[in-house]
């Protein structure tokens, strides 16, 4: 967004210095949109092998960055600065692990949607999750920013 009096190239200096963390996104966003919704972050998704064997799975599990509940949904979130077409892969796999996931058996029958959250609307992520069902949503350096005064925090 521009700011009163900002140039076009300052505009592009303070995105291109965009010094925020996807953590920072996604916990503002979770924060502002869905403070009231039960959601878990950094979830691990699929079966769990054995004892013994889950120290050799720790490198190869699977992990969404939230899920939320909200009007009998459950909500898979993969968040990314300038997120790629890898995230849609990632849902889709989180998608078919998630019923099986034991923390999560008592809604493995209740629909899913997956939400890519970035904070920069390209076009072409956007047409490919929609062609997908898959919710695109675009939550800026700005807004992230907005929720942290809010809550009293250090802007970015």
């Amino acid at each position: 967004m521009l700011n009163t009096g900002e140039s076009i190239a300052e505009l592009l200096f303070r995105i291109g210095n965009n010094n925020m963390k996807e953590s920072e996104m996604l916990n503002a966003w979770l924060w502002e949109k869905h403070r009231e919704d039960i959601q878990w972050r950094r979830v691990r998704l699929g079966v769990l092998p054995t004892k013994e064997l889950a120290r050799m799975y720790m490198t190869i599990l699977r992990w969404a960055d939230a899920i939320f509940i909200k009007n009998g949904m459950v909500y898979i979130v993969e968040a990314g600065l300038r997120a790629g077409p890898g995230k849609i892969g990632q849902l889709e796999l989180y998608k078919q692990l998630f019923p099986n996931t034991l923390e999560f058996t008592q809604y493995k029958n209740w629909p899913i949607q997956l939400l890519v959250l970035t904070d920069y609307m390209d076009l072409n992520m956007a047409e490919l999750c929609s062609k997908k069902d898959i919710i695109y949503e675009v939550f800026d350096l700005d807004q992230v920013n907005k929720t942290r005064i809010s809550q009293l925090l250090p802007i970015l």
